[in-house]
Parts: C-alpha cells; structure tokens; sequence
C-alpha cells in the first residue's frame, strides 16, 4: 500500500517547464559612407568692415552737428564744427607776427649775399623765421580741424554730443561704421581648426532668408584660443547679395572640406558603447543570428547624429544601433524589420 501510495503521488506531481530562451529583437544598419566632401555648420554673426569713433583733434565748443543717428554720409562730408573764433584770432597773431618777421629775414638775406651781415646774425634770422612759419602753419591747421569730416562711407552708428556742449581733443563725438563689406565671424573648435588646411569652399544663410545661400571669402583665422577654447575665425561677405542682411544678424556657416581618409564610414552615435575604456560596437551575424563585441577607432562627429569611424568595422558589417547596452556576448538576436517606405510612422 505504501509503495502504490508513493507512485500516485508521484503520478500527480506537476512537472516543472523549461523556460524559453529570451530572443531581444535588435535594429541593426549599415556603416554610411561618408561622401569625400563633407560640410559642418557653425554659428556666425555679421559685423561691419570698420568702425570708426569721429573726434575732434581741437577743443571748443560745438557749433553745429550736421548729422543723425542713420543717416549715410559720403567720404569728406561735413559731420561736425567748432566754434572757431579763438583759432581764427590765434592764427590771426601768428600770421602777424611771420609777416613781420618776413621782412625783416628778407633783408637780412639780401645783406647776407652781400656779405654785409655778421653770420651769427643771419643764423638767428633763419631759426626764427623756421619757428614763425611752423608756428603759422599750426594755427592753421587748428583752425581746419574745428571742422570734422567723414574719413570714409557709411552710415552714422551714433552721436554723442549736442550743438553748444564744450568737447575736449579726443573725445568721440559720433560713430560711423563701414558699410562697403561685412566680415562674418566663427569660433571654431581646436579639432576642426587643425584641419584648416582641408577648408575648400565657404558659405552662409540666414534663418529668416529661407533657401539663399551666400559666398564668403576666408579673411583670417587667430592662432590663439579664447577663453572657450575656441578660434575666431572671419569671412567677407559681400552686402550687395542681399540689401536685407545687416550688421549684428546671426547666420549659419557652412565649411566645406577635404576629408583626408577619402570616403570614411559613419554609424549613429547610438551604436557606440564604452567596454574597458575602449569604443566598441555591436556586429550582427546573420548566419547565427548572434551578436559579437567589436572595439572601433572613432573619429570627428559628422553632424545628424553620426560619428566618423576609422577602423574597426567594414562596410558590409551589420551594427546594432539601438539598445546595445542591454546585449552580451553571444547573445542570440531577432533582426527587426525594416518599415516600408510607404508605411509611414510604422502604423501599418
């Protein structure tokens, strides 16, 4: 009885199941080749060519403003004068007192021919005739530099002064910047700036220009870093493309270059993984629908979401690109299927 008991019991026991083998669906992809042009986008601003701070080299008091903030004034326009009553008078004394002097050195010249005047004498005459004259031609000048003129084109940025306000040498009294050229400005990082000698062709737009796209010209790059680690770098450009763009507007740069390995490959920057320090990807065997860990050498990032991979995977590999931090070594995977074009959003 007890040995029919145990068999029942034994009979009735529930048998323990095998656990399914766990399968982690992946999405994998092919490396893109890099074309052997490649482009990236920087950051930019437009600044005027020159801008210059208009000061008197005299004091006084202003007499007349003849500008506004705005306004377009030609090279040699009058921008501003200074009372010149007190230069007028000095120049007025000056050219008295070397009118004088004139001829009395005249005379003393012609005596000096003759040979009827000491020589002491006649090398006074001359010094003091040198120091009237120059003293002349100052007080000329003075009284040409109560009048400010434009040194070149371009538009009035601002005035600082009003008419009868007392302003002393030196002091800016309107700014006037350089319209005939715009310079674009570009801070470069330290990795893009070493490749300065792959740079091709340059170009700009602007967010609010939709579909225009404008020539710039390289002018300089600085050889030092700013506080950011970062290298000024200026364009032209020239403002006749388009009247609509002005100083002070941002504008998207584009810097075409040579890539020096020719047609790199590029993954998502999702397939990448650190193991031991070291990049690695995921590769996708196709015949045992496994994957294998395997290290890669990366490069510069290529915009989009891509990075440049140097060595470590052929084109014909299949990486993995999305949730590789969840796979191991060996680990059997079921390839996803790629949507077809005409099933949008993956809905169908």
């Amino acid at each position: 009885m007890v040995l029919v008991s145990v068999a029942l019991l034994a009979s009735c026991a529930p048998k323990k199941e095998e656990q399914p083998e766990i399968i982690h669906k992946v999405k994998v992809a092919r490396p893109v080749k890099e074309a052997a042009m490649s482009e990236r986008s920087f950051p930019g601003i437009i600044r005027e060519a020159a801008e210059a701070n208009l000061a008197f080299r005299v004091a006084g008091p202003i007499r007349d403003i003849l500008v506004k903030e705005g306004d377009y004034v030609r090279q040699g326009a009058l921008v501003a004068r200074i009372d010149p009553r007190d230069y007028e008078i000095q120049m007025g004394v000056y050219e008295a007192q070397y009118n004088q002097m004139k001829g009395e050195f005249d005379r003393l010249t012609e005596l000096s021919n003759r040979k009827s005047v000491a020589d002491n004498d006649y090398e006074k005459a001359v010094a003091g005739e040198k120091m009237l004259r120059m003293q002349l031609q100052n007080a000329r000048d003075q009284l040409n530099d109560t009048r400010l003129y434009a040194p070149f084109s371009g538009y009035i940025q601002s005035v600082k002064y009003e008419e009868g306000e007392m302003v002393n040498t030196g002091m800016t009294v309107a700014t006037l910047i350089d319209m005939k050229s715009y310079r674009v400005e570009v801070d470069l990082p330290a990795a893009f700036f070493l490749r300065k000698g792959e740079f091709t062709t340059f170009s700009c737009s602007q967010s609010q220009l939709p579909g225009a796209v404008y020539p710039l010209q390289l002018v300089s790059t600085l050889v030092k870093a700013n506080n950011s680690q970062l290298y000024r770098t200026t364009f032209r450009l020239d403002p006749k493309v388009n009247p609509k763009l002005a100083p002070g507007m941002t504008v998207n740069v584009k810097i075409s270059f040579q890539n020096e390995l020719g047609n790199p490959l590029q993954l998502p920057l999702t397939a990448l993984f650190r193991e031991e320090g070291k990049s690695c990807v995921w590769v996708f065997d196709a015949s045992t629908s496994t994957v294998r860990q395997q290290e890669v050498t990366t490069g510069d990032l290529a915009g989009n979401g891509m990075i440049t991979i140097l060595s470590g995977i052929h084109e014909d590999d299949e990486v993995v690109v999305a949730g590789v931090h969840a796979l191991r070594e060996g680990w059997k995977v079921e390839r996803l299927a790629v949507p077809a074009e005409t099933n949008v959003g993956g809905l169908l």
